[in-house]
């Protein structure tokens, strides 16, 4: 049973269990908000709940179960050392979950229902919402079907809700691993979509990754085993010797919010050759000064290790290299209003 959300019904952040030494993992802050969907009547208005032993009830036959219908976003709220909150780039996640929802015959909530869900569950959480030093609010957008069908068919309801947790680093390795016989995605399939499915075929290869002692699996193409995609869920750069910035084209991988920010900083801001191409792993072992991975959740981390067939090749000199640095920086610098925002990412929230 969900329970309506009252500023009154918070507890103060001791008493919740409040951390300040932040990991990347899952909390109940105060309150989530929540709409659903139906064929017949459309989007209700949403509204907060609390977050604090809240509960889903699903039909043991619902779309989501058995068809995978389901989709999520991922952004992050940011307190800046002025006191404000502030979002990054939330209306291009909200684009995101729409393309992400087409993908998979999904109703997409207009992106003014977005906005509204995210700004309402920050500004719920405001209290949660780390200082710089600390880490960021995470916050998690999530559309299912759950109407309840046993043929393969659109959902004709749904359920749309967002959820928020105080979080620290995530993942933070700086070795990779490419794996045989390991794809993420196909040429046609839901790669670009941000789709539940496609994290469920990675757990495996991540897994032994980790226990091999690399952060996560590289993947290659699943047509000719040959090019970079991305990680289970980062987009991969390489610089290369002539200083040119290069990351895989799109198509079949996630068409990431930090992935394109920071080909635009490159671009606009330090004014280097960026481009988005076929990238083979013979070039980068070959050829590569620097590489690193992104994400709303990993940021910017560089990669210094990269095993390929059995053997670990070094990228660079082995050390996290000056020019990811400088994207990293300036990356940070424009998400906590530190840096000029010439392209109206940064949104404040007023709490």
């Amino acid at each position: 049973m969900l329970k309506p959300f009252t500023p009154d019904s918070a507890l103060p952040p001791q008493e919740a269990g409040w951390d300040e030494n932040l990991r990347f993992a899952y909390s109940e802050g105060d309150a989530f908000w929540l709409t659903r969907w139906t064929a017949k009547d459309g989007w209700e208005p949403g509204r907060l709940y609390e977050h604090r032993g809240a509960r889903l009830e699903l039909s043991p036959g619902a779309a989501v179960l058995y068809y995978g219908e389901g989709v999520f976003e991922g952004l992050k709220a940011y307190r800046t050392r002025a006191g404000k909150i502030v979002l990054f780039r939330p209306r291009d996640n909200a684009l995101r979950l729409r393309a992400s929802a087409a993908r998979l015959a999904l109703p997409a909530p207009p992106v003014e229902m977005f906005m509204e869900a995210v700004t309402a569950v920050v500004r719920a959480n405001a209290r949660w919402v780390p200082v710089p030093e600390k880490g960021s609010f995470y916050l998690r957008p999530v559309l299912i079907g759950t109407e309840a069908i046993l043929g393969v068919r659109p959902a004709e309801e749904c359920l749309f809700y967002v959820f928020g947790c105080p979080v620290g680093p995530y993942m933070g390795g700086e070795k990779v691993i490419v794996l045989s016989a390991a794809h993420r995605s196909a040429p046609y399939g839901t790669g670009a979509a941000k789709a539940a499915g496609n994290y469920a075929g990675c757990l495996r290869p991540q897994k032994i990754a980790k226990e091999m002692g690399y952060v996560d699996a590289l993947y290659l193409d699943a047509r000719e085993d040959r090019y970079i995609e991305e990680l289970t869920g980062a987009n991969v750069f390489a610089i290369l010797r002539d200083g040119t910035l290069v990351t895989p084209a799109l198509g079949s991988i996630l068409p990431g919010i930090t992935r394109e920010s920071v080909l635009t900083i490159a671009r606009e801001v330090f004014g280097w050759l960026a481009v988005e191409r076929k990238l083979a792993i013979d070039e980068v072992l070959a050829d590569a000064a620097e590489a690193f991975y992104v994400g709303t959740a990993a940021a910017l981390f560089p990669v210094t290790v990269i095993n390929y067939k059995g053997k670990d090749y070094i990228i660079g000199d082995g050390q996290p290299g000056p020019r990811a640095k400088m994207l990293r920086q300036a990356l940070v610098e424009i998400q906590l209003q530190e840096r000029p925002d010439p392209w109206g990412w940064v949104v404040e929230v007023p709490v």
